[in-house]
Protein backbone atom coordinates (compact mmCIF):
# COMPACT_ATOMS: atom_id res chain seq x y z
CA UNK A 1 0.00 0.00 0.00
CA UNK A 2 2.62 2.28 0.78
CA UNK A 3 4.42 1.91 -2.30
CA UNK A 4 1.28 2.08 -4.55
CA UNK A 5 0.51 5.28 -2.54
CA UNK A 6 4.28 6.37 -3.44
CA UNK A 7 3.64 5.53 -6.86
CA UNK A 8 0.54 8.25 -6.59
CA UNK A 9 2.41 10.68 -5.40
CA UNK A 10 3.24 14.08 -7.69
CA UNK A 11 6.65 13.99 -9.27
CA UNK A 12 7.68 17.26 -7.27
CA UNK A 13 6.93 15.45 -3.75
CA UNK A 14 8.91 12.40 -5.08
CA UNK A 15 11.98 14.54 -6.29
CA UNK A 16 11.75 16.30 -2.92
CA UNK A 17 11.44 13.06 -1.06
CA UNK A 18 14.61 11.75 -2.82
CA UNK A 19 16.74 15.14 -1.92
CA UNK A 20 15.78 15.37 1.42
CA UNK A 21 16.57 11.23 1.73
CA UNK A 22 19.65 12.19 0.07
CA UNK A 23 20.91 15.14 2.31
CA UNK A 24 20.54 12.63 5.14
CA UNK A 25 22.57 10.19 3.90
CA UNK A 26 24.84 12.55 2.97
CA UNK A 27 24.80 14.50 6.32
CA UNK A 28 24.92 11.01 8.38
CA UNK A 29 28.37 10.21 6.03
CA UNK A 30 30.30 13.29 6.86
CA UNK A 31 29.18 12.52 10.65
CA UNK A 32 30.43 9.15 10.45
CA UNK A 33 33.65 10.84 8.84
CA UNK A 34 33.82 13.45 11.80
CA UNK A 35 33.39 10.68 14.03
CA UNK A 36 35.75 8.44 12.72
CA UNK A 37 38.32 11.36 12.63
CA UNK A 38 37.62 11.71 16.00
CA UNK A 39 37.59 9.10 17.49
CA UNK A 40 40.03 6.58 15.69
CA UNK A 41 42.36 8.76 13.77
CA UNK A 42 43.36 11.72 15.39
CA UNK A 43 43.60 8.76 18.71
CA UNK A 44 45.91 7.13 16.56
CA UNK A 45 47.81 10.29 15.45
CA UNK A 46 48.51 11.29 19.26
CA UNK A 47 49.55 8.05 19.95
CA UNK A 48 52.05 7.74 16.89
CA UNK A 49 53.48 10.95 17.46
CA UNK A 50 53.77 10.82 21.15
CA UNK A 51 56.12 7.71 20.08
CA UNK A 52 58.24 9.53 18.00
CA UNK A 53 58.21 12.27 20.45
CA UNK A 54 60.24 10.09 22.74
CA UNK A 55 61.93 8.57 20.32
CA UNK A 56 63.44 12.16 19.43
CA UNK A 57 63.89 13.13 22.41
CA UNK A 58 66.30 10.32 23.26
CA UNK A 59 67.58 10.33 20.33
CA UNK A 60 68.33 13.82 21.29
CA UNK A 61 69.57 13.27 24.85
CA UNK A 62 72.25 10.22 22.97
CA UNK A 63 73.27 12.89 20.23
CA UNK A 64 74.81 15.51 23.06
CA UNK A 65 76.15 12.35 25.55
CA UNK A 66 77.98 11.32 22.46
CA UNK A 67 79.12 14.87 21.50
CA UNK A 68 80.58 15.17 24.94
CA UNK A 69 82.13 12.17 24.82
CA UNK A 70 83.70 12.28 21.95
CA UNK A 71 84.78 15.83 22.26
CA UNK A 72 88.65 16.49 22.94
CA UNK A 73 88.76 18.79 26.08
CA UNK A 74 92.11 19.96 25.31
CA UNK A 75 92.12 20.87 21.66
CA UNK A 76 88.74 20.44 20.28
CA UNK A 77 86.75 23.28 18.27
CA UNK A 78 84.94 24.73 21.28
CA UNK A 79 82.65 26.86 19.39
CA UNK A 80 81.36 24.05 16.89
CA UNK A 81 80.99 22.14 20.38
CA UNK A 82 78.67 24.84 21.95
CA UNK A 83 76.67 25.64 19.06
CA UNK A 84 75.78 21.84 18.96
CA UNK A 85 75.12 21.39 22.53
CA UNK A 86 72.94 24.51 22.53
CA UNK A 87 70.41 22.89 19.70
CA UNK A 88 70.22 20.05 21.09
CA UNK A 89 69.17 20.85 24.68
CA UNK A 90 66.67 23.31 22.77
CA UNK A 91 65.41 20.25 20.54
CA UNK A 92 65.23 18.18 23.68
CA UNK A 93 63.42 20.36 25.93
CA UNK A 94 60.48 21.25 23.15
CA UNK A 95 60.10 17.38 23.16
CA UNK A 96 60.20 17.32 26.73
CA UNK A 97 57.26 19.70 27.30
CA UNK A 98 55.06 18.12 24.53
CA UNK A 99 55.92 14.61 26.72
CA UNK A 100 54.72 16.69 29.78
CA UNK A 101 51.75 17.51 28.15
CA UNK A 102 50.49 13.92 27.64
CA UNK A 103 51.31 12.56 30.96
CA UNK A 104 47.77 12.81 32.31
CA UNK A 105 46.40 10.60 29.22
CA UNK A 106 49.26 7.73 29.68
CA UNK A 107 49.45 4.71 32.12
CA UNK A 108 50.64 4.80 35.46
CA UNK A 109 53.96 3.09 34.41
CA UNK A 110 54.36 5.47 31.37
CA UNK A 111 53.79 8.36 34.27
CA UNK A 112 56.15 7.18 36.67
CA UNK A 113 59.03 6.58 33.75
CA UNK A 114 58.01 10.33 32.21
CA UNK A 115 58.25 11.97 35.69
CA UNK A 116 61.82 10.36 36.24
CA UNK A 117 63.09 11.10 32.77
CA UNK A 118 61.58 14.83 33.63
CA UNK A 119 63.19 15.00 37.18
CA UNK A 120 66.96 13.17 35.98
CA UNK A 121 67.14 15.87 32.25
CA UNK A 122 66.48 18.95 34.91
CA UNK A 123 69.79 17.78 36.37
CA UNK A 124 71.44 17.19 33.31
CA UNK A 125 70.40 19.86 31.62
CA UNK A 126 71.90 22.08 34.26
CA UNK A 127 75.06 20.08 34.96
CA UNK A 128 75.42 20.13 30.80
CA UNK A 129 74.85 24.75 30.99
CA UNK A 130 77.62 24.79 33.95
CA UNK A 131 80.18 22.72 31.23
CA UNK A 132 79.40 25.34 28.67
CA UNK A 133 79.88 28.12 31.23
CA UNK A 134 83.38 26.94 32.17
CA UNK A 135 84.48 26.09 28.62
CA UNK A 136 82.97 29.83 27.33
CA UNK A 137 85.66 31.07 30.39
CA UNK A 138 87.98 28.75 29.35
CA UNK A 139 88.38 26.55 32.46
CA UNK A 140 88.55 23.56 30.14
CA UNK A 141 89.51 21.36 33.01
CA UNK A 142 86.74 22.55 35.09
CA UNK A 143 84.23 21.88 32.95
CA UNK A 144 85.74 17.97 32.03
CA UNK A 145 85.54 17.52 35.88
CA UNK A 146 82.04 18.50 35.51
CA UNK A 147 81.14 16.22 32.89
CA UNK A 148 82.69 13.15 33.94
CA UNK A 149 81.29 13.69 37.96
CA UNK A 150 77.93 14.29 36.78
CA UNK A 151 76.73 14.32 33.73
CA UNK A 152 77.81 11.46 32.48
CA UNK A 153 76.30 9.57 35.00
CA UNK A 154 72.88 11.49 35.03
CA UNK A 155 73.29 11.46 31.39
CA UNK A 156 72.85 7.94 31.14
CA UNK A 157 70.17 7.40 33.91
CA UNK A 158 68.08 9.79 31.52
CA UNK A 159 68.64 7.46 28.34
CA UNK A 160 67.96 4.34 30.32
CA UNK A 161 64.64 5.97 31.34
CA UNK A 162 63.69 7.31 27.62
CA UNK A 163 63.95 3.68 26.52
CA UNK A 164 62.15 2.40 29.19
CA UNK A 165 59.54 4.91 28.63
CA UNK A 166 59.35 4.42 24.43
CA UNK A 167 59.12 0.77 24.99
CA UNK A 168 56.15 1.04 27.62
CA UNK A 169 54.73 3.46 25.58
CA UNK A 170 54.49 1.10 22.17
CA UNK A 171 53.28 -1.75 24.53
CA UNK A 172 50.43 0.21 25.96
CA UNK A 173 49.85 1.57 21.77
CA UNK A 174 49.56 -1.98 20.74
CA UNK A 175 46.29 -2.83 22.57
CA UNK A 176 44.84 0.58 21.90
CA UNK A 177 45.85 0.49 18.37
CA UNK A 178 44.08 -3.21 17.58
CA UNK A 179 40.81 -1.42 19.38
CA UNK A 180 40.97 1.68 17.53
CA UNK A 181 41.77 -0.59 14.39
CA UNK A 182 38.68 -2.64 15.10
CA UNK A 183 36.73 0.47 15.84
CA UNK A 184 37.95 1.63 12.57
CA UNK A 185 36.95 -1.14 10.39
CA UNK A 186 33.31 -1.00 11.58
CA UNK A 187 33.14 2.69 10.51
CA UNK A 188 34.11 1.61 7.04
CA UNK A 189 31.66 -1.07 6.66
CA UNK A 190 29.09 1.48 8.05
CA UNK A 191 30.56 4.17 5.69
CA UNK A 192 30.09 1.45 2.32
CA UNK A 193 26.72 0.97 3.03
CA UNK A 194 25.64 4.22 3.46
CA UNK A 195 27.35 5.92 0.46
CA UNK A 196 26.07 2.64 -1.49
CA UNK A 197 22.31 3.93 0.04
CA UNK A 198 23.73 7.71 -1.25
CA UNK A 199 24.39 6.18 -4.43
CA UNK A 200 20.77 4.58 -5.28
CA UNK A 201 19.15 7.73 -3.97
CA UNK A 202 21.77 10.29 -6.25
CA UNK A 203 19.94 7.60 -9.08
CA UNK A 204 16.70 8.02 -7.95
CA UNK A 205 16.96 11.74 -7.79
CA UNK A 206 18.68 12.25 -11.39
CA UNK A 207 15.60 9.44 -13.10
CA UNK A 208 13.00 11.94 -11.92
CA UNK A 209 14.81 15.14 -13.23
CA UNK A 210 15.53 13.46 -16.40
CA UNK A 211 11.87 12.54 -16.64
CA UNK A 212 10.80 15.86 -16.06
CA UNK A 213 13.73 17.23 -18.35
CA UNK A 214 12.46 14.80 -21.42
CA UNK A 215 9.23 16.17 -21.17
CA UNK A 216 9.95 20.03 -20.25
CA UNK A 217 12.46 19.43 -23.91
CA UNK A 218 9.14 17.54 -25.98
CA UNK A 219 6.88 20.73 -25.09
CA UNK A 220 10.14 23.22 -25.80
CA UNK A 221 10.55 21.58 -29.41
CA UNK A 222 6.75 21.36 -29.67
CA UNK A 223 6.79 25.38 -28.75
CA UNK A 224 9.49 26.18 -31.04
CA UNK A 225 7.69 24.07 -34.02
CA UNK A 226 4.57 26.23 -33.14
CA UNK A 227 6.49 29.63 -32.84
CA UNK A 228 7.56 28.74 -36.47
CA UNK A 229 4.12 28.40 -37.70
CA UNK A 230 3.98 24.40 -37.77
CA UNK A 231 0.73 23.76 -35.44
CA UNK A 232 0.00 20.48 -36.96
CA UNK A 233 3.46 18.78 -34.47
CA UNK A 234 2.54 15.67 -32.81
CA UNK A 235 0.78 16.01 -29.20
CA UNK A 236 3.08 16.01 -26.34
CA UNK A 237 3.03 12.62 -24.10
CA UNK A 238 -0.22 13.45 -21.54
CA UNK A 239 -0.33 10.28 -20.00
CA UNK A 240 1.64 10.39 -16.42
CA UNK A 241 -0.35 11.06 -13.51
CA UNK A 242 1.26 13.67 -12.30
CA UNK A 243 2.32 17.59 -13.01
CA UNK A 244 4.22 17.09 -16.20
CA UNK A 245 1.21 15.14 -17.11
CA UNK A 246 -1.50 18.13 -16.12
CA UNK A 247 0.81 20.50 -18.19
CA UNK A 248 1.12 18.64 -20.91
CA UNK A 249 -2.72 18.21 -21.30
CA UNK A 250 -3.48 22.17 -20.73
CA UNK A 251 -0.14 22.38 -23.27
CA UNK A 252 -1.29 20.14 -25.83
CA UNK A 253 -5.70 21.61 -25.42
CA UNK A 254 -3.80 25.32 -25.92
CA UNK A 255 -1.92 24.03 -28.86
CA UNK A 256 -5.25 22.67 -30.40
CA UNK A 257 -7.02 26.37 -29.29
CA UNK A 258 -3.96 28.16 -31.05
CA UNK A 259 -4.61 26.44 -33.99
CA UNK A 260 -8.40 26.94 -34.22
CA UNK A 261 -7.82 30.88 -33.52
CA UNK A 262 -5.16 31.13 -36.56
CA UNK A 263 -7.72 29.52 -38.84
CA UNK A 264 -9.84 32.08 -37.89
CA UNK A 265 -7.20 34.87 -38.34
CA UNK A 266 -6.42 33.54 -41.26
CA UNK A 267 -10.44 33.48 -42.95
CA UNK A 268 -10.91 36.70 -41.49
CA UNK A 269 -7.05 38.22 -42.71
CA UNK A 270 -8.50 36.72 -46.10
CA UNK A 271 -11.73 38.60 -45.66
CA UNK A 272 -9.45 41.85 -45.17
CA UNK A 273 -7.22 41.35 -47.97
CA UNK A 274 -10.61 41.00 -50.45
CA UNK A 275 -11.81 44.31 -49.08
CA UNK A 276 -8.73 45.94 -49.25
CA UNK A 277 -8.38 44.99 -52.79
CA UNK A 278 -12.03 46.30 -53.47
CA UNK A 279 -10.78 49.53 -51.60
CA UNK A 280 -7.72 49.75 -53.56
CA UNK A 281 -9.88 49.78 -56.83
CA UNK A 282 -12.10 52.41 -55.37
CA UNK A 283 -9.52 54.44 -54.98
CA UNK A 284 -7.81 53.87 -58.16
CA UNK A 285 -11.28 54.74 -59.82
CA UNK A 286 -11.44 58.12 -57.54
CA UNK A 287 -7.97 58.74 -58.56
CA UNK A 288 -9.17 58.60 -62.17
CA UNK A 289 -12.07 60.87 -61.23
CA UNK A 290 -9.88 63.60 -59.79
CA UNK A 291 -7.32 63.39 -62.66
CA UNK A 292 -9.93 64.09 -65.47
CA UNK A 293 -11.38 66.50 -62.91
CA UNK A 294 -7.77 67.78 -63.16
CA UNK A 295 -7.53 67.46 -66.85
CA UNK A 296 -10.96 68.98 -67.68
CA UNK A 297 -10.08 72.25 -65.54
CA UNK A 298 -6.78 72.33 -67.21
CA UNK A 299 -8.68 72.52 -70.41
CA UNK A 300 -11.03 75.17 -69.36
CA UNK A 301 -7.63 77.40 -69.57
CA UNK A 302 -6.92 78.67 -72.90
CA UNK A 303 -3.32 78.03 -73.59
CA UNK A 304 -3.72 79.70 -77.28
CA UNK A 305 -4.20 83.39 -75.75
CA UNK A 306 -0.83 82.86 -74.01
CA UNK A 307 0.63 81.11 -76.87
CA UNK A 308 -0.81 84.27 -79.00
CA UNK A 309 0.49 87.31 -76.92
CA UNK A 310 3.95 85.55 -76.25
CA UNK A 311 4.15 85.53 -80.07
CA UNK A 312 3.15 88.52 -80.66
CA UNK A 313 5.67 89.86 -77.84
CA UNK A 314 8.03 87.82 -80.28
CA UNK A 315 7.17 89.20 -83.34
CA UNK A 316 7.53 92.70 -81.76
CA UNK A 317 11.44 92.10 -80.54
CA UNK A 318 12.09 90.85 -84.11
CA UNK A 319 10.94 93.72 -85.97
CA UNK A 320 12.91 95.85 -82.62
CA UNK A 321 15.95 93.49 -83.42
CA UNK A 322 16.06 92.24 -79.69
CA UNK A 323 17.56 89.56 -80.82
CA UNK A 324 18.32 87.56 -77.29
CA UNK A 325 14.88 89.01 -76.46
CA UNK A 326 13.07 86.73 -79.04
CA UNK A 327 15.02 83.94 -78.27
CA UNK A 328 14.30 83.84 -74.62
CA UNK A 329 10.51 84.77 -75.09
CA UNK A 330 10.63 81.48 -77.44
CA UNK A 331 12.37 79.54 -74.91
CA UNK A 332 9.91 80.49 -72.55
CA UNK A 333 7.07 79.86 -74.75
CA UNK A 334 8.34 76.51 -75.71
CA UNK A 335 9.20 76.06 -71.71
CA UNK A 336 5.67 76.95 -71.01
CA UNK A 337 3.49 74.51 -73.25
CA UNK A 338 5.72 71.54 -72.03
CA UNK A 339 5.11 72.39 -68.45
CA UNK A 340 0.96 73.03 -69.50
CA UNK A 341 0.67 69.71 -71.51
CA UNK A 342 2.58 67.44 -69.10
CA UNK A 343 0.42 64.99 -66.66
CA UNK A 344 2.17 62.66 -64.98
CA UNK A 345 2.39 60.39 -68.23
CA UNK A 346 5.54 58.73 -69.74
CA UNK A 347 7.39 61.33 -72.48
CA UNK A 348 10.34 60.63 -75.09
CA UNK A 349 13.92 61.30 -73.17
CA UNK A 350 14.38 63.21 -75.95
CA UNK A 351 11.81 65.45 -74.80
CA UNK A 352 13.01 65.57 -71.47
CA UNK A 353 16.57 67.00 -72.38
CA UNK A 354 15.16 69.52 -74.73
CA UNK A 355 13.17 71.32 -72.35
CA UNK A 356 16.22 70.73 -70.35
CA UNK A 357 18.20 73.14 -73.07
CA UNK A 358 15.49 75.71 -72.71
CA UNK A 359 15.72 75.84 -69.44
CA UNK A 360 19.64 76.61 -69.66
CA UNK A 361 19.28 79.08 -72.14
CA UNK A 362 16.95 80.97 -69.77
CA UNK A 363 19.27 80.65 -67.01
CA UNK A 364 22.18 81.24 -68.78
CA UNK A 365 21.23 84.61 -69.76
CA UNK A 366 21.22 85.86 -66.12
CA UNK A 367 24.84 84.17 -65.44
CA UNK A 368 26.54 84.29 -68.34
CA UNK A 369 29.84 82.52 -68.74
CA UNK A 370 29.81 81.68 -65.28
CA UNK A 371 27.37 78.74 -65.57
CA UNK A 372 27.69 75.77 -68.23
CA UNK A 373 26.37 72.27 -68.96
CA UNK A 374 27.78 69.23 -70.53
CA UNK A 375 25.78 66.10 -71.81
CA UNK A 376 27.34 62.54 -71.51
CA UNK A 377 24.63 60.32 -73.38
CA UNK A 378 25.36 56.48 -74.04
CA UNK A 379 24.97 55.79 -77.54
CA UNK A 380 22.91 52.61 -76.85
CA UNK A 381 20.07 55.05 -75.80
CA UNK A 382 17.73 55.84 -78.50
CA UNK A 383 16.68 59.08 -77.15
CA UNK A 384 13.69 59.15 -79.45
CA UNK A 385 12.24 55.56 -77.84
CA UNK A 386 13.30 55.91 -74.50
CA UNK A 387 10.18 57.18 -72.14
CA UNK A 388 10.59 58.70 -68.59
CA UNK A 389 8.04 60.63 -66.63
CA UNK A 390 7.28 64.16 -67.58
CA UNK A 391 9.39 66.70 -66.22
CA UNK A 392 11.55 64.31 -63.84
CA UNK A 393 15.10 65.96 -65.40
CA UNK A 394 14.57 69.66 -65.07
CA UNK A 395 14.12 70.23 -61.25
CA UNK A 396 17.19 68.20 -60.45
CA UNK A 397 19.32 70.55 -62.75
CA UNK A 398 17.86 73.60 -61.67
CA UNK A 399 18.70 72.90 -57.84
CA UNK A 400 22.24 72.36 -59.15
CA UNK A 401 22.11 75.73 -61.07
CA UNK A 402 20.64 77.69 -57.83
CA UNK A 403 22.15 75.97 -54.72
CA UNK A 404 25.36 74.32 -56.33
CA UNK A 405 26.61 76.85 -58.77
CA UNK A 406 24.57 80.12 -57.92
CA UNK A 407 26.39 80.73 -54.29
CA UNK A 408 29.52 79.95 -55.70
CA UNK A 409 32.14 82.73 -57.08
CA UNK A 410 33.89 80.78 -59.59
CA UNK A 411 32.77 79.78 -62.62
CA UNK A 412 31.32 76.00 -62.38
CA UNK A 413 30.05 73.51 -64.70
CA UNK A 414 26.96 70.86 -64.47
CA UNK A 415 27.67 67.45 -66.20
CA UNK A 416 24.75 65.08 -66.97
CA UNK A 417 25.60 61.76 -67.68
CA UNK A 418 22.99 59.48 -69.18
CA UNK A 419 23.68 55.46 -68.89
CA UNK A 420 21.96 52.23 -68.82
CA UNK A 421 22.77 50.00 -65.77
CA UNK A 422 21.22 46.36 -65.87
CA UNK A 423 17.66 46.71 -67.03
CA UNK A 424 17.65 50.47 -65.41
CA UNK A 425 18.15 53.67 -66.73
CA UNK A 426 20.74 55.77 -64.65
CA UNK A 427 21.17 59.77 -65.28
CA UNK A 428 23.68 61.83 -62.80
CA UNK A 429 23.26 65.19 -62.49
CA UNK A 430 26.65 66.31 -60.91
CA UNK A 431 27.77 69.76 -60.30
CA UNK A 432 31.20 71.14 -58.87
CA UNK A 433 29.36 74.44 -56.55
CA UNK A 434 29.85 74.76 -53.00
CA UNK A 435 28.45 71.33 -52.37
CA UNK A 436 27.07 70.30 -48.76
CA UNK A 437 27.72 69.81 -45.20
CA UNK A 438 27.58 65.99 -43.56
CA UNK A 439 24.40 67.54 -41.03
CA UNK A 440 22.76 69.48 -44.32
CA UNK A 441 22.71 66.39 -46.49
CA UNK A 442 21.62 63.87 -43.63
CA UNK A 443 18.69 66.66 -43.41
CA UNK A 444 18.24 66.46 -47.19
CA UNK A 445 18.03 62.89 -47.22
CA UNK A 446 15.47 62.35 -44.68
CA UNK A 447 13.65 64.82 -46.34
CA UNK A 448 13.85 62.59 -49.37
CA UNK A 449 12.01 59.87 -47.44
CA UNK A 450 9.34 62.00 -46.02
CA UNK A 451 9.03 65.21 -48.48
CA UNK A 452 7.56 68.31 -47.11
CA UNK A 453 5.02 69.54 -49.53
CA UNK A 454 6.46 73.45 -48.79
CA UNK A 455 9.81 74.84 -48.45
CA UNK A 456 13.26 74.77 -50.60
CA UNK A 457 13.94 71.37 -53.00
CA UNK A 458 10.37 71.07 -52.99
CA UNK A 459 11.27 69.99 -56.92
CA UNK A 460 13.80 67.37 -55.99
CA UNK A 461 11.25 66.28 -52.98
CA UNK A 462 8.61 65.68 -56.09
CA UNK A 463 10.92 63.60 -58.42
CA UNK A 464 11.76 61.65 -55.54
CA UNK A 465 8.29 61.23 -54.42
CA UNK A 466 7.51 60.02 -57.79
CA UNK A 467 10.22 57.70 -58.24
CA UNK A 468 9.21 55.70 -55.15
CA UNK A 469 6.01 55.24 -56.64
CA UNK A 470 7.56 53.47 -59.54
CA UNK A 471 8.97 50.65 -56.67
CA UNK A 472 11.36 48.56 -57.58
CA UNK A 473 15.08 49.71 -57.47
CA UNK A 474 13.88 53.35 -58.63
CA UNK A 475 15.13 55.98 -56.51
CA UNK A 476 17.39 59.25 -56.08
CA UNK A 477 20.72 59.01 -54.34
CA UNK A 478 22.24 62.38 -52.96
CA UNK A 479 26.15 62.45 -52.36
CA UNK A 480 27.86 66.01 -51.55
CA UNK A 481 31.07 67.38 -50.01
CA UNK A 482 31.31 70.49 -48.47
CA UNK A 483 33.31 73.02 -51.21
CA UNK A 484 33.31 69.94 -53.93
CA UNK A 485 29.87 69.31 -54.81
CA UNK A 486 27.06 67.61 -55.71
CA UNK A 487 25.95 64.35 -57.00
CA UNK A 488 22.44 63.08 -57.66
CA UNK A 489 21.48 59.69 -59.34
CA UNK A 490 18.16 58.82 -60.90
CA UNK A 491 17.13 55.20 -61.54
CA UNK A 492 14.10 54.22 -63.05
CA UNK A 493 12.77 51.52 -65.38
CA UNK A 494 14.40 51.62 -69.18
CA UNK A 495 11.04 51.70 -70.97
CA UNK A 496 11.49 51.56 -74.50
CA UNK A 497 8.91 52.05 -77.44
CA UNK A 498 8.90 50.38 -81.13
CA UNK A 499 5.85 51.70 -82.45
CA UNK A 500 3.93 55.37 -83.24
CA UNK A 501 2.55 57.25 -80.14
CA UNK A 502 1.19 60.58 -79.64
CA UNK A 503 2.95 62.84 -77.51
CA UNK A 504 1.54 65.21 -75.08
CA UNK A 505 0.98 67.83 -77.03
CA UNK A 506 -0.88 65.97 -79.87
CA UNK A 507 2.20 65.77 -82.16
CA UNK A 508 3.38 62.24 -83.39
CA UNK A 509 6.56 60.77 -82.80
CA UNK A 510 8.19 57.86 -84.39
CA UNK A 511 9.39 55.11 -82.30
CA UNK A 512 10.55 52.65 -84.77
Amino acid sequence: MKWLSFRHMTLLNRIMWFVVAFAATLVLQIGISRYQTKSVLNPLEQRMYSIQSISRFLSDVEGCMDAMENYRWDYGDTEAFLADIRDRLTESANHLDWIRCQIGQVSEEQYLLANAARTTYTTFSNSVDQILTQLEAGNVDRAAEIYYSRAEPCGNYLCQYSRELLEQAIRDNQSAYSALTRRNDQLKRLQSVVLLLCFCLGVLVITALMALLKSVVDMAQAARAISQGNLDTPDVDETLEDEIGDMAKAFNEMKRSMKQQVTLLEEKNEIERELFRKKNETLELQNLMEREKLQQLRSQINPHFLFNTLNVIMYTSQQEGAKKTHSLIGSLSRLFRYVLGSNDSQVPLAREIHIVDEFYALYRVRFGEKIRMNWNISTQIDLTETMVPSFILQPLVENAFRHGLGPKEEPGCVDITIGTEGAMLRITVADNGVGMSAEDLDRLRNALRNPPTTGEHIGVYNVAARLRLLGGECGLDIQSRQGTGTEAVLRLPLVVLTQEEEDPDGETVDRG
